[in-house]
């Protein structure tokens, strides 16, 4: 990891570009606190994977949590009715999660 101040990366931007792609990353300080992180576009690209299968495995969590809720205030149905009455509200949060593009 390289660690410059915000002029040292105006006066060097060529030189730390050539870093992120031998792998380096950049961390760029102003006023001696962190403020950017320069990082090769592969990395950026792993970085983007790596938030958005997080995102997807939180939303599934809240999909699994909403079915046992369902499920724990119907327990007076058969099993049957209370996992399609679950099935059909997954459905739905899913259909709407795909609407606003988060699938």
């Amino acid at each position: 990891m390289v660690v410059v101040s915000s002029t040292q990366a105006k006066a060097q931007f060529s030189k730390l570009i050539e870093k992120t792609r031998e792998g380096d990353e950049v961390v760029i300080r102003r006023r001696g606190r962190p403020v950017a992180v320069m990082l090769s576009y592969e990395d950026y690209l792993n970085l983007q994977t790596l938030r958005e299968k997080a995102r997807r495995e939180e939303a599934l969590a809240r999909l699994r949590a909403l079915a046992r809720e369902v499920r724990a205030q119907n327990e007076g149905l058969t099993p049957e009715d209370s996992q399609a009455l679950a099935d059909e509200l997954v459905r739905e949060a899913i259909e709407s999660l795909v609407g606003m593009g988060h699938f």
